[in-house]
């Protein structure tokens, strides 16, 4: 494992993950050798094969773009190629399958909807890919107005998909039948990963908050090298930066300016709803994931409310994380990303850091948190 991107839970608790980079190589986001896709078994045991992870039809690297089904795991590619397999982790198609005459780049985020449709965010070109059923070889181009370097995508109970931009304060919504019905709700700078609760609530992290001093990034920049300038500005920002933003499905917000835990998230990426509503968060700067309140959750000391920090976990093995995600038996799962931020963003990092770009390993918080049934595929699902 090296560079985690997004955690995803089959139906039998096996993990699946696209990694950002080969594992041991000195990659970073100015120079990098793709990793593959890995597979554990619900006890860790990696069954993928050793340093590539699955590969195939053309993948090389991924970064936000993991997703599974009942029946297949869907990679997108930092590359533009994507890799779908079956839960063997064998090919169910080759690269000319899909019908795309234009070059990709950057493929980010993939949803999966409950009736098999699948969405993929392409960061690069501001425009969406659509697969009908899950059918490769139906797959169409969706431009809208109001992309701005998509990251994640997902689609709530009413067929709304809900996209999160990385180069904007937005978040998109529209009905999957009409993409020109667009809704945009503000949000803090650089949106990143959404969740949906059980009572449909839209749950989504911004890497920075909305006064953060954002650097200008070059027109057409890379994802890596929009990573390069936006990364390493929070990395250096003198304080924590970052909010947790909640949108019910009457499109409301309960807290206008967002959740901070006061003061512990920072840089957050990833986040997750677990079996009792409650909201975990992967924070890159503090390298810490935190458990908050979810919308009005049991269970909790008196006086607690929405948004409310409930704990935060640090610790030697947890690095700078991306996702983190809530298996079956209830353990939380935080994908280390990054190790060293010189590492991974420097020109010519220090010869010891130079394998360091890339987080090592997964760190797992057993029990913790309240089970959910697997795969995620729009809501949060309890068992």
């Amino acid at each position: 494992m090296f560079a985690n991107g997004r955690f995803m839970f089959d139906k039998d608790g096996n993990l699946w993950s696209g990694q950002n980079w080969m594992p041991g190589s000195q990659s970073g986001v100015l120079r990098s050798i793709g990793g593959g896709v890995l597979k554990m078994t619900p006890n860790g045991t990696p069954v993928s094969p050793p340093i590539t992870g699955f590969t195939g039809m053309g993948l090389d690297g991924v970064g936000w773009g993991t997703a599974v089904t009942n029946d297949r795991v869907w990679a997108s590619g930092l590359n533009g190629k994507i890799l779908v397999m079956d839960l063997n982790g064998h090919p169910v198609g080759s690269e000319s399958d899909f019908p795309f005459k234009q070059k990709l780049f950057g493929l980010m985020g993939v949803g999966v909807a409950p009736n098999g449709d699948v969405w993929v965010c392409d960061g690069s070109d501001n425009q969406l890919l659509y697969f009908p059923g899950g059918r490769i070889k139906d797959g169409k181009v969706v431009k809208m107005k109001g992309l701005a370097s998509p990251f994640d995508i997902i689609v709530d109970p009413q067929n709304r998909v809900w996209v999160s931009n990385s180069q904007a304060d937005t978040l998109l919504r529209f009905p999957i039948d009409d993409p020109s019905k667009v809704e945009t709700f503000h949000l803090g700078i650089s949106v990143r990963a959404v969740a949906l609760d059980q009572k449909g609530n839209l749950w989504v992290v911004s890497n920075y908050s909305p006064n953060f001093p954002l650097p200008k990034i070059p027109a057409g920049a890379s994802i890596m090298e929009q990573f390069r300038v936006i990364g390493g500005a929070g990395l250096a920002y003198p304080k924590p930066t970052g909010i947790v933003s909640m949108i019910r499905p009457d499109g409301t917000q309960a807290a206008p300016g967002g959740y901070t835990g006061g003061g512990t998230v920072s840089v957050p990426w990833g986040l997750n709803i677990d079996g009792n509503g409650d909201v975990w968060v992967g924070n890159m700067k503090n390298r810490s994931v935190l458990l908050m309140a979810g919308d009005d959750t049991k269970g909790h000391s008196p006086g607690t409310k929405t948004g409310d920090l409930i704990h935060m976990f640090t610790g030697g093995s947890i690095q700078m994380i991306t996702d983190v995600a809530i298996d079956p038996a209830g353990d939380v799962w935080a994908a280390n990303n990054w190790n060293s931020g010189e590492g991974a963003t420097a020109e010519n990092p220090a010869f010891a850091v130079s394998t360091w770009g890339g987080g090592s390993g997964v760190t797992v918080i057993y029990g913790v948190a309240a089970p959910v049934k697997p795969p995620r595929m729009g809501e949060v699902r309890t068992y």
